[in-house]
């Protein structure tokens, strides 16, 4: 939907949308979701039962001080400024050194100090 709404033609069929029950479209259901009321609604069940679980998947959000109830003005804003700016922000390319999770290779004499340092462990074991 929010393609569509972008001005990208992606073929499409309401019976793909939130809310499409029975041939009908539930337009209420679809702007709820649009604006982000089934979170909002998730938000404040999770604050009713679990304020830990709260407190750790909402934490930006209080972070940031939007509540459930602020989520509508939220997205209603984020809408408008795409809407005024659809053009992607130009990011910064990364200067700094991809990270290597490769591990670094031993060599031969740490290779053989560790053969030594298990085998000494090993008798160790054997002979206790």
């Amino acid at each position: 939907k929010g393609a569509c709404d972008g001005g990208l033609d992606v073929p499409h069929s309401e019976s793909r949308f939130v809310g499409y029950k029975g041939g009908e479209l539930n337009s209420d259901v679809l702007r709820k979701h649009i604006f982000g009321g089934h979170v909002a609604e998730y938000m404040r069940k999770l604050q009713r039962e679990n304020a830990d679980k709260y407190k750790r998947q909402f934490g930006k959000y209080i972070e940031a001080g939007v509540g459930p109830d602020d989520l509508e003005k939220l997205y209603t804003s984020v809408h408008e400024s795409i809407r005024g700016n659809p053009a992607r922000a130009a990011k910064e390319p990364n200067t700094g050194k991809p990270k290597s999770y490769k591990k670094q290779r031993r060599s031969l004499q740490q290779r053989r100090a560790r053969v030594a340092q298990i085998k000494a462990a090993r008798e160790r074991a054997a002979s206790s």
